[in-house]
């Protein structure tokens, strides 16, 4: 089958990863083009050949600007990348149906909503023993409030905002002494002072999730599903990260983590790659700390065990079969960096 696919993020990480996982997806012939905001130099644009500049998502011309695209190069298939994006995308599914496209996102709205907002998940699944301690915060007053009803200075305490991805403004609050030699320099450490004079700077303060610290192993779950059903699921041990996405990693049949993948995924009625993310507490117990229902930045870390993500999620959206399913257990992903070179030609 011959599919024209967008995908609408150029720069990220996993970019040349994820196209050559597309490329290689079997029961398909795929042309890639692919849409960025921010650099005319981005991976995908070198890779693909062609460069199409967007809008800021949350410009009001941004669909628009991605329909355009649609249109111009007869795409059948979009698999959108941004999360502020998946909203707008799944709201307007008609409009791409309308022009015979694909859009790989979940089409519950409402779900989805939910899904996307770290306060509203840990909302919708209060009752449930994998939802950490934790509280909402917006100012001062109720960012200390919050810190010292979860244990500091005792414990640490771990503060991120709402709405965000990957690690930007996560940053653990610890009255450790903290010793600047021998802390990465993209170390989140910092104490509770320290961190009220770094955001009294700022013109407002976004809705902050305040939770308990967790001290255990990392693990992101990569899916694919669809309207709830999960086909494929499968945990990986985050060992190592830089810049945000797994840089060595490890995959492990962990019954529980997917056990509790399965449930979230049901209970959201969520579709195609989704990526949730754990972490264990103290006491050796899984939480769950936040949901990307999109393709992770490390889908790639799958390929090693036998498994294409993303050729899987284009067989659900066309109702092929996903055939037999092999996940070699134990695959360990060492990332290294992979150089992409462009000839500036200078202007006479």
């Amino acid at each position: 089958m011959k599919l024209k696919v967008l995908w609408t993020m150029a720069e990220g990480m996993g970019t040349a990863s994820d196209l050559e996982m597309l490329k290689n997806a079997k029961p398909f012939d795929i042309d890639v083009v692919t849409a960025g905001t921010k650099g005319k130099d981005a991976a995908g644009f070198v890779i693909t050949g062609k460069k199409f500049m967007v809008p800021e998502v949350k410009d009001f011309k941004y669909l628009n600007a991605i329909l355009d695209i649609c249109r111009i190069e007869k795409v059948t298939t979009v698999i959108p990348q941004y999360t502020d994006e998946l909203l707008l995308m799944s709201e307007n599914t008609k409009q791409f149906n309308d022009l015979g496209i694909k859009v790989l996102v979940t089409e519950d709205a409402d779900k989805l909503r939910i899904a996307n907002s770290k306060s509203e998940l840990y909302k919708y699944f209060r009752q449930k023993s994998f939802v950490p301690e934790y509280t909402l915060a917006s100012d001062i007053d109720s960012i200390k409030k919050a810190v010292y009803e979860l244990g500091y200075p005792s414990v640490p305490v771990c503060i991120k905002p709402v709405q965000g991805e990957g690690g930007k403004g996560f940053r653990i609050i610890t009255d450790e002494k903290i010793d600047i030699f021998k802390e990465s320099v993209n170390s989140p450490k910092l104490s509770l002072e320290a961190y009220l004079e770094s955001i009294k700077i700022s013109d407002s303060i976004p809705e902050l999730l305040v939770t308990e610290y967790l001290p255990g192993k990392e693990y992101s779950v990569d899916c694919v599903c669809k309207n709830g059903t999960t086909y494929i699921c499968i945990p990986r041990q985050r060992i190592e990260t830089a810049m945000g996405v797994s840089s060595v990693s490890l995959i492990e049949k962990n019954e529980e983590l997917i056990s509790y993948s399965k449930e979230i995924i049901s209970s959201l009625s969520l579709s195609y790659n989704i990526n949730i993310q754990f972490k264990y507490s103290s006491e050796g117990k899984p939480k769950l700390t936040e949901i990307n229902p999109r393709v992770s930045g490390s889908l790639v870390a799958n390929c090693g065990a036998g498994i294409n993500m993303l050729e899987a999620a284009l067989r659900l959206a066309y109702d092929m079969p996903l055939g037999n399913i092999e996940i070699k257990w134990g695959t360990k992903m060492i990332r290294q960096w992979r150089e992409i070179f462009i000839q500036q030609h200078p202007k006479p």
